[in-house]
C-alpha cells in the first residue's frame, strides 16, 4: 500500500486497493462458481442448490482451491502485514453471488483480531447492493457477546437475533457521523478493519449480481484464537490448527 492508504486505513477503518486482481482472474472466478451454483461442476463439499439459492458460501477454501487461491492471493500479503504491522493468516471466506442486505454489523463481533479483504469480482455499486460504512468506527466500541449476555441472558435466539444487530445500531447512533456506500471497480479490494460498522446495502436493481469473496485474516502471532477446530493458513499455504489450552 502507499502511506496515504495506509493513513486512510488507519484513520477510516478502510482503504481501496485499485485493480488488485486482473479481470481475467475475476472472470475465472465468476465462472467457476456459476457452474457450481447451477449444478455443472461437481465439487466435493459444495451441496446441489436450487436454481434460485443465491446465499454465501462459508468457509469454500476448506474444500475448493479456487477459494483457496483467492484467499491466498499473493497481492494480498503485503497489504494485510502493513495493516497488521505482521504477517497474517487466512481464517475464512464467504462468496457471494448477489447483495446479502445485512444489518449493520461488527465482524470482530465473531471473529476477534480480524480484518476483512473484500475483493469485488465485478464492478459494485449501490445500484447492485454494496457495503455501507462508518468510517472511523474502528476506533470506537466493540460490541461484545459479554455485553449482550449479561443484558439479555444466554438465550441463543435473544442474543444471535435481532438483539445484536440493534446493539450494533445503538453504538452507530452513539458514534454520530455518516455512513457512505463504497463503490469499486472489478478487482478492486477493499481493505476493512474488524470493527468497521458495516453493513449490505439495498439492491436497487432488481435481480442484479454482486461478485464478491470476502476474506477475514487474523495477525499470525495471535494466540488467543477462539475457533480452534478452524485451520490458520499463511501465505506460504501452510496449515496450522491452534493448540488446545493446556
Amino acid at each position: 500500500m502507499t502511506s496515504n492508504q495506509l493513513s486512510e486505513y488507519e484513520e477510516n477503518g478502510y482503504t481501496i486497493l485499485p485493480g488488485l486482481l486482473t479481470h481475467d482472474e475475476c472472470d475465472v472466478a465468476i465462472e467457476h462458481m456459476m457452474v457450481l451454483q447451477a449444478g455443472e461442476k461437481v465439487l466435493e463439499g459444495f451441496g446441489p442448490r436450487e436454481p434460485n439459492n443465491w446465499g454465501r458460501t462459508h468457509n469454500q477454501h476448506f474444500y475448493d482451491p479456487m477459494a483457496m487461491k483467492l484467499l491466498l492471493h499473493p497481492a494480498l500479503r503485503e497489504p494485510l502485514a502493513q495493516c497488521y504491522g505482521g504477517e497474517a493468516e487466512g481464517i475464512q471466506t464467504m462468496y457471494f453471488w448477489k447483495g446479502s442486505e445485512q444489518r449493520r454489523h461488527q465482524d470482530q463481533f465473531y471473529l476477534p483480531r480480524c480484518m476483512s479483504a473484500w475483493i469485488a469480482l465485478q464492478d459494485v455499486c449501490e445500484a447492485n447492493g454494496t457495503i455501507y460504512v462508518q468510517p472511523g468506527s474502528h476506533r470506537k466500541h466493540l460490541l461484545t457477546k459479554a455485553e449482550l449476555t449479561e443484558k439479555l441472558g444466554d438465550d441463543y435466539e435473544t442474543v444471535w437475533g435481532g438483539a445484536y444487530n440493534d446493539g450494533v445500531d445503538d453504538v452507530f447512533e452513539q458514534n454520530g457521523g455518516d455512513e457512505i456506500p463504497v463503490e469499486v471497480s472489478k478487482g478492486d479490494v477493499v481493505l476493512f478493519h474488524g470493527i468497521l460498522i458495516h453493513r449490505g446495502g439495498p439492491i436497487k436493481d432488481e435481480g442484479s449480481f454482486r461478485h464478491v469473496m470476502a476474506n477475514h485474516y487474523i495477525p499470525y502471532d495471535f494466540d488467543d484464537w477462539p475457533h480452534r477446530t478452524w485451520p490458520r493458513f499463511d501465505f506460504d499455504g501452510v496449515k496450522r490448527l491452534h493448540p488446545e489450552p493446556d
